[in-house]
């Protein structure tokens, strides 16, 4: 018996058997499907799909055999692969390189043999897809052919194989940069979260102080004018705070306490503290409430801090003079309630609408100038608060000019939204 000489480049053909990270792997189907087909075609009672590493071929799939490997030095494979060619033995007893062989003389009593080399990267051998008989024999041009062909494909296996594992790679490196940015930003949050908890009472203060301070008599003029807009920052604050520690809470902690009221009475209390923001501006604020059902179960404080947040998106971007903002209200069909805030500013382009009402913008989505830092966060809590609601909440544009915020809400909601109503 005569052992095959050792691969002129069995360095560089080891490294990349090994990165195929398939030795002693389980069995797959579309290997087991190939030497199936192997001894089909061939007409062998054995095939299989050998990879040869240092000291041993192992058997990815084989048909007829229950040997999972043999030692290398017996390997007719280890032959094979020194070639670039199909590797035929036609009687292993009369070739003095395997006469001898204890798999010739002893079990599975090899006869004859017809190996192709399959490459891994780098187009090195790694192995062969053989057939084995117990008998002498050769393969027509047709099996041989076939034989080729079915080794191109268990190539094509090994490099499918190995892309599926690296994308997996990927995929967990991925989840694991995920998880550790979720963490992160777990953490970030909580931190906003304290921070803007913490100015809530100093706000509130200064609010209050503010406001009672305006309203004393016989102060100068600037000092009335220094009051204002004290009051109206804190004010213009204090809604940034509640609508980011709002739009960025989960849905477990989102407040929402629905009770019956009259929409009536809560418009009238929002256009007239957004009349007071507008004492001493030239700005125009007009109002068309028309509702035939005006009792509405909702929860009253996210109604109205999302109608007056909406109000001020207006304000800040209509200009001062020569445009103004309205207020509707109306029952557009039984059981509904529409509110619209139009204005006369600069529209919203539609590519920029689908991301509008989202507290983080996507990376390289379009994006509008009144959808950026405190505004952003204002709408994201809007629509927060109307999907609370079982309602929606969209923008289209306001004719001529300008844009409308546009809101509809049942006026009966019902449904697991509303189970403790």
């Amino acid at each position: 018996m005569k052992a095959a000489p050792i691969h002129p480049q069995e360095e560089a053909r080891l490294a990349a058997l090994d990165s195929l990270e398939i030795m002693d792997s389980t069995p797959e189907a579309g290997f087991d499907d190939l030497t199936r087909l192997a001894s089909h075609l061939c007409g062998t009672p054995i095939a299989l799909v050998s990879l040869v590493d240092h000291y041993r071929q192992w058997f990815k799939s084989r048909i007829g055999l229950e040997a999972p490997e043999t030692p290398r030095d017996l390997a007719f494979c280890a032959h094979a692969i020194l070639g670039e060619q199909l590797f035929v033995v036609p009687d292993a007893v009369q070739d003095e390189r395997f006469h001898d062989n204890p798999l010739v003389t002893g079990e599975p009593h090899v006869r004859f043999y017809a190996g192709i080399p399959i490459k891994g990267l780098g187009g090195l051998n790694m192995g062969t897809l053989c057939v084995i008989d117990n008998k002498p024999r050769h393969l027509t041009p047709e099996q041989q052919d076939a034989l080729a062909v079915l080794g191109r494909q268990v190539e094509a296996q090994l490099l499918l194989r190995l892309r599926v594992r690296e994308l997996e790679r990927r995929e967990e490196e991925l989840r694991s940069q995920r998880d550790t940015l979720a963490s992160v930003q777990h953490q970030k949050d909580e931190l906003v979260q304290r921070v803007m908890r913490d100015l809530k009472t100093p706000l509130s203060s200064i609010l209050t102080n503010a406001t009672f301070t305006m309203y004393r008599p016989h102060l100068p003029d600037e000092v009335v004018r220094a009051t204002r807009d004290i009051r109206d920052a804190a004010d213009g604050l204090q809604r940034t705070v509640h609508n980011l520690l709002d739009a960025s809470s989960d849905e477990a902690t989102f407040a929402f306490h629905p009770a019956e009221f009259d929409a009536n009475l809560l418009l009238s209390e929002v256009v007239r503290d957004f009349q007071q923001r507008l004492v001493g501006s030239p700005r125009r604020f007009t109002q068309a409430v028309k509702l035939v059902e005006p009792l509405i179960t909702a929860d009253r404080e996210l109604l109205r801090r999302t109608l007056i947040n909406l109000l001020d998106n207006s304000f800040q971007y209509t200009a001062l003079g020569s445009s103004r903002v309205t207020l509707e209200a109306s029952n557009p069909e039984p059981g509904l309630l529409e509110l619209r805030v139009r204005d006369e500013g600069p529209s919203i382009p539609p590519a920029a609408r689908a991301h509008l009402f989202e507290a983080h913008l996507p990376e390289h989505a379009p994006t509008s100038g009144r959808a950026e830092g405190g505004n952003r966060l204002a709408l994201a809590f809007c629509r927060r608060a109307i999907h609370a609601h079982g309602g929606w909440l969209w923008v289209e544009d306001n004719h001529p000019k300008g844009t409308a915020f546009c809101i509809r809400l049942p006026v009966r909601p019902h449904g697991p939204l509303f189970s403790g109503s």
